[in-house]
């Protein structure tokens, strides 16, 4: 199974991509073309609350962003060793980035 926004390969029985919500598919096209959104990195976050607040003041910014899990949610055990990287890191638009760090660093997570 596949998410046809992420990319990523999922095994079988996952039905729903666990980063951005998109339902799975079977099998990618052929030609993926130009990807539908270029993505960046903000911010490594500590626990669900973290990410949901996050996500909240991004949004009331009108920045759309999502949660990269390195958990596995039926089990909520950490695909990395590394606790220090915490549950997930807060993925957005790649054009939003600064504008989202400036918003971060204004409530001083960065």
């Amino acid at each position: 199974m596949f998410c046809p926004v992420c990319l990523y390969e999922y095994k079988e029985g996952i039905k729903v991509c666990p980063d951005c919500g998109e339902k799975l598919v079977d099998k990618l096209p052929e030609d993926q073309g130009e990807p539908l959104l270029e993505t960046a990195e903000l911010i490594d976050v500590k626990n669900e609350a973290e990410a949901e607040y996050i996500k909240s003041v991004l949004e009331d910014n009108g920045i759309y962003s999502f949660l990269r899990s390195n958990v596995l949610p039926s089990s909520r055990l950490s695909f990395f060793s590394d606790k220090q990287k915490g549950i997930g890191t807060i993925i957005i638009n790649k054009e939003d980035l600064e504008k989202a760090k400036k918003i971060l660093n204004d409530l001083n997570y960065i």
